[in-house]
């Protein structure tokens, strides 16, 4: 039975706990050192020294030109308002600056008040990090940012991720937000694409997969799921996945896209995962006691039919022994994104309809 103890993340923070933890992130325990107070410091400093020579600059400009003959142009009225106004938005950028990086400041304090409470570890950024899942090789600059791992147990990793593709113009930073869980033994490459988070026939994953692996599990599974399995793999998913454990997935309080590969089970999403809210760890408990809770016996028992002898003998991996995936079924073939292809044709066929019709009628006037 997973149980968090979230009363960290509402207690209040004493101030020889916050000098401890930053003693400890200054000794580079929570990853790379980062000093952006002092980035937002000389910002303000930078920023009231340039406000002050424009002001005093302003000032020469009116003696300047009120020592002459002719009159002062209207705007040179209103010239110290303006640069008023503009000491002042830059004054309040300076503060709510400032503010997003005090809110960020006691997150990660918070984060690892609960990591020690709990017997996992806090990372504000570890880079590239060597998980089997979809997310995973996408991109470059890949990260964890703001997570929670453990060596032991069934929660082994929780927090943000992030990549980058494209450069220059095209340059884009995709955020994602993930959870992942330990699996008895290694299990067929499973993909459940939430349909709630998709758009249309667009899934939000950054890889779609061949249509032919589509398996039906039957309603209601079939109007919040997509699954998609290894060719000859679909009496195997039925496998995995009974009703008891599809009701734990439809009864979860949050749309998360679910890859079940090798030996684990991540969970991701777009929406927001705020890790200082109790409500999220109380979640995640759900996840583990209900979904991996119904799984995990499920898994323990499971043996590949496809490998040699399998068939005849499927009680040879047992309990606390490794069971093996034939390599057709390790990992699913990607394949186009049949949405975004429908999308593209219907947009050309519109172009294409449109044209027609103007067409049409230049040539009937």
């Amino acid at each position: 039975m997973v149980r968090f103890n979230t009363d960290p993340l509402v207690a209040p923070l004493t101030t020889q706990e916050i000098q401890a933890l930053k003693q400890r992130r200054r000794q580079g325990e929570f990853g790379p050192t980062t000093h952006g107070l002092y980035v937002v410091g000389a910002i303000g400093v930078i920023a009231l020294i340039g406000g002050h020579m424009l002001w005093t600059t302003v000032q020469l400009i009116g003696v300047m030109v009120s020592s002459g003959d002719s009159p002062r142009p209207l705007w040179q009225s209103f010239l110290p308002i303006l640069i008023i106004i503009a000491i002042c938005a830059t004054a309040l950028f300076m503060v709510l600056l400032i503010r997003a990086y005090l809110r960020r400041q006691r997150s990660w304090v918070l984060l690892a008040r609960f990591a020690d409470a709990n017997g996992m570890r806090f990372g504000i950024r570890s880079a590239e990090p060597r998980y089997p899942g979809l997310l995973f090789n996408e991109g470059r600059s890949r990260a964890s940012t703001l997570h929670m791992f453990s060596p032991a147990g069934v929660l082994a990793d929780v927090g943000d991720y992030k990549y980058v593709t494209g450069r220059g113009d095209n340059r884009t930073t995709h955020h994602w937000r993930f959870a992942a869980f330990r699996l008895p033994h290694p299990v067929p490459h499973l993909l459940l694409d939430a349909k709630a988070n998709n758009m249309w026939m667009l899934t939000n994953l950054p890889k779609a997969f061949a249509s032919s692996q589509r398996i039906s599990l039957g309603e209601p599974f079939d109007s919040h799921y997509q699954l998609y399995a290894p060719d000859g793999y679909g009496r195997d998913a039925f496998q995995l996945l009974p009703p008891h454990v599809m009701e734990a997935l439809l009864n979860a309080p949050a749309v998360y896209d679910i890859e079940m590969v090798d030996d684990w089970l991540f969970c991701y999403t777009q929406s927001q995962q705020d890790l200082t809210n109790p409500a999220t760890w109380r979640l995640l408990e759900i996840i583990a006691n209900g979904v991996l809770g119904s799984l995990a016996p499920v898994v323990g028992r499971y043996s590949d039919s496809h490998l040699p002898g399998q068939a005849a003998a499927p009680a040879l991996y047992g309990p606390g022994t490794p069971a093996l995936v034939a390599p057709l079924g390790r990992r699913l073939r990607s394949g186009p994104n049949l949405g975004l292809a429908l999308l593209i044709v219907g947009v050309i066929g519109a172009i294409g309809f449109f044209l027609f019709i103007q067409m049409t009628y230049i040539l009937a006037r």
